[in-house]
């Protein structure tokens, strides 16, 4: 059984988020990848189970087109507190197995409360949630590409001009295999420096 290094996993996802972030065009080819594995709205990767999409390579094809019209955006600093933020509604997620009401904890805390609890923000505050894929390119392609949800909630924030600083977290899921958090942040902040690692 493969052994996951999460804390690497971790680093990895903030490094591509940087990577599609600042040079967008470099993400395509890795979209571009997926639409052989799509049988209709089945999305079956190789040595993985097969996966029922809400949009199929529709998603995907919007996401790409997105890409190419998107303009390259600073990078995001690593904040040792966003990533002890998005650390918290992770494990509250494993420990509850309640996926019904996403970024509310079991606390009834929203992102934007759970993050002002470890540090000051202004001008913008979001939370991305990525469940199920095991590597970094599949984990923000997830994101990216946003199958299902209208708004493109999480692709929003991941592209947001103001953001400057951000924390992701992968931690194991005894079924869905990894759970992916980040918690993105623009504008002022207190505390710790930000960096470009954890």
């Amino acid at each position: 059984m493969e052994v996951v290094d999460y804390a690497r996993l971790s680093q990895e996802v903030f490094d591509e988020i940087n990577l599609a972030r600042h040079v967008p065009n470099s993400f395509i080819s890795s979209l571009l990848s997926k639409y052989e594995f799509f049988n209709e709205n089945i999305y079956t990767a190789p040595g993985e189970f097969a996966l029922e999409t809400y949009e199929g390579e529709k998603a995907v094809t919007e996401a790409i087109d997105f890409l190419r019209s998107q303009e390259p955006l600073p990078v995001v600093m690593a904040h040792p507190e966003l990533q002890r933020a998005a650390l918290e509604y992770a494990e509250d997620l494993v420990e509850s197995g309640d996926f019904s009401t996403p970024h509310i904890d079991t606390h009834d805390t929203t992102p934007a409360q759970r993050i002002s609890r470890v540090m000051r923000w202004a001008k913008m505050a979001g939370e991305c949630i990525e469940v199920g894929s095991r590597t970094a390119t599949d984990i923000v392609a997830s994101l990216i590409v946003d199958d299902g949800n209208e708004e493109r909630s999480n692709r929003k924030v991941l592209f947001d001009k103001e953001a400057r600083l951000g924390g992701v977290v992968c931690i194991p899921h005894s079924v869905f295999g990894v759970i992916t958090v980040v918690d993105i942040v623009g504008g002022e902040y207190e505390g710790v420096g930000a960096t470009q690692q954890f």
